[in-house]
């Protein structure tokens, strides 16, 4: 993920084509404006213009990709005369995310682009999160395009698995505290009380393999997402390894077998409709 709302766009067509490369046309990218908001001054913006900004560089930074002698005047940098970035993308185009989180402009960017939103769905209840999912598809099809079309993937806040729900909250409690007292958390004023609260109500998923299966497909049911991020930030490297072990041994078969997924089909010989795509973030 890149955050395009405080970058310069051709230092960031530049950097993205050159790994686009390097990766043999693998990359996806998932821009966004951030959420911490101590991030702006040190790049010259407002945090009030962080959406401005973000439309802006964006369709700069989609011009430089699409077009070869780029002139372009705007407001966030300076001005461009007659410019081709080096190297250009290998694919074309680069596949591109719309990271959404707490603002109808994300959605909206996203669909008048006819491109997928990734909900972070990481600090605030289901509802907020689906509002603006729901909004996405329906300017989706304001913008002429069938709802069936949108790609919607979601992240689901922290992964901690262990052989009974119990011993999960107990082991990631540790954690969870150390997560909540950072600067970032507290200016996105969680509003769970506690790491029960956000258990029941909110997004992580900690305990045992049967209730993460179960609270993901709650999710699915409500967003309709075809791919879904974990985190297991912060856990010691022991304890990420095994944390993504169990999930790919509890979790992800059942979550193949019950949630189709037609993302990414296309880049593969075998079909992949009947998989739920899984990033770790």
């Amino acid at each position: 993920m890149t955050v395009l709302s405080v970058l310069d766009p051709v230092r960031v067509a530049e950097d993205y084509a050159t790994l686009d490369h390097l990766c043999g046309g693998r990359l996806e990218l998932i821009i966004g404006k951030g959420n911490d908001p101590r991030h702006y001054p040190l790049f010259g913006i407002t945090e009030e213009e962080q959406w401005e900004s973000l439309s802006e560089r964006y369709a700069l930074l989609k011009k430089l990709w699409n077009e070869e002698n780029v002139t372009w005047q705007g407001r966030y940098r300076p001005s461009l005369d007659n410019v081709t970035t080096q190297p250009r993308p290998l694919q074309q185009p680069i596949p591109i995310w719309h990271g959404s989180a707490s603002s109808t402009i994300s959605t909206e960017l996203a669909a008048k682009y006819g491109e997928p939103i990734f909900s972070s769905n990481t600090f605030h209840p289901q509802a907020k999160y689906k509002a603006l999912i729901d909004h996405y598809r329906e300017r989706w099809a304001y913008y002429g395009r069938d709802p069936k079309d949108a790609v919607v993937g979601a992240g689901a806040g922290s992964l901690y698995l262990a052989n009974t729900s119990e011993e999960a909250v107990r082991r990631f409690r540790p954690y969870y505290d150390a997560f909540t007292s950072t600067a970032a958390a507290q200016h996105n004023q969680s509003p769970f009380r506690d790491l029960e609260d956000n258990i029941k109500n909110g997004p992580v998923l900690v305990g045992s393999a049967d209730f993460v299966i179960e609270k993901i497909l709650n999710y699915h049911q409500a967003y309709g997402h075809q791919v879904l991020s974990i985190s297991v930030d912060g856990l010691t490297e022991a304890e990420q390894r095994e944390q993504m072990e169990w999930f790919a041994a509890d979790v992800a078969p059942v979550l193949g077998r019950e949630i189709p997924s037609t993302v990414w089909e296309s880049q593969s010989a075998t079909p992949r409709q009947d998989i739920l795509s899984v990033q770790q973030a």
